[in-house]
């Protein structure tokens, strides 16, 4: 295991490969551990919020949506510093907040502040497609593959990942928003329309910069059997091909994944409580 008393807290990728770190974070048992006790704490904290009431709710989505974009501005600026020091250039390949997780930074706003339509499909997303996105990186936390988990890159990436779980599991537990059929749609809206500028990105910087994949949309991050058919499509001139597979049956997919998933505990726990599953749909406040 690396030791984590040999780096610094601000340490850049370089510095720290030069100090034999490796990735050795990635899917470690520290990893597990420690996204582990955040996911419960997540759900400890969205008990005492549906307690506190909208208001506070609401407020801390606000808070949230101030800093995250300003802690995204430090993130890229110190990583930008390192990669030009170390004659790599910018990263336009990586570093740009375009990636499915990034969508927190946009819509969250929208949660907190806005109304109607934008309001609604917001939170569907959160509450599908944002959960499996956030999900997917406490079991695959791709930062640490650069970065010790205890580091500013490091914690960064946890916190992102933490957040955009913890409001789409804080809007379900407060009842602020119950999924239902109708989310699956609403839930990929969001990442339809982000989807028309990261397209246009992602085919202007791959043959500049040889490789880009942001929302997954170019390899699904070289998914083993995924990113190979995606590369077999892309020596065909078919790449749109993949994009469009992803946004049109992956993502969809990864929503009424959550959907059913929530529907079935909700059932669960109706059951128990010994309310019927028309109760148990109704939003509670």
């Amino acid at each position: 295991m690396f030791d984590f008393l040999s780096y610094g807290f601000f340490d850049d990728p370089y510095t720290l490969s030069a100090k034999g770190y490796h990735g050795q974070d990635r899917m470690s048992p520290l990893q597990f551990a420690v996204m582990g006790t955040i996911f419960v704490l997540i759900i400890l904290y969205s008990l005492q919020l549906k307690k506190k009431g909208r208001d506070n709710q609401f407020l801390v989505y606000k808070i949230l949506a101030v800093v995250m974009p300003g802690l995204e501005a430090v993130k890229i600026l110190f990583s930008s510093y390192y990669d030009i020091l170390n004659g790599e250039g910018f990263n336009w390949g990586g570093i740009l907040p375009l990636y499915t997780c990034s969508m927190l930074l946009y819509f969250l706003p929208f949660v907190a502040w806005g109304k109607g339509r934008m309001q609604r499909w917001s939170m569907a997303f959160f509450c599908t497609v944002g959960i499996v996105a956030g999900l997917s990186n406490f079991i695959y936390l791709s930062a640490a593959g650069w970065y010790p988990i205890f580091t500013f890159g490091g914690l960064y990436s946890v916190m992102v990942h933490a957040v955009i779980v913890f409001v789409g599991m804080s809007l379900m537990i407060t009842g602020e928003y119950v999924p239902t059929a109708k989310s699956v749609l609403e839930g990929v809206i969001p990442v339809w329309m982000f989807s028309v500028i990261v397209i246009p990105v992602n085919f202007i910087i791959k043959p500049i910069h040889g490789y880009v994949d942001y929302m997954l949309l170019m390899n699904c991050n070289g998914f083993k059997y995924i990113g190979d058919f995606a590369e077999s499509l892309a020596a065909r001139g078919c790449q749109w091909v993949f994009s469009l597979l992803m946004l049109f049956v992956a993502y969809p997919f990864a929503a009424a994944l959550v959907v059913g998933v929530a529907k079935s505990v909700a059932l669960t726990v109706a059951a128990v409580r010994g309310k019927t599953p028309a109760e148990a749909a109704k939003p509670v406040r």
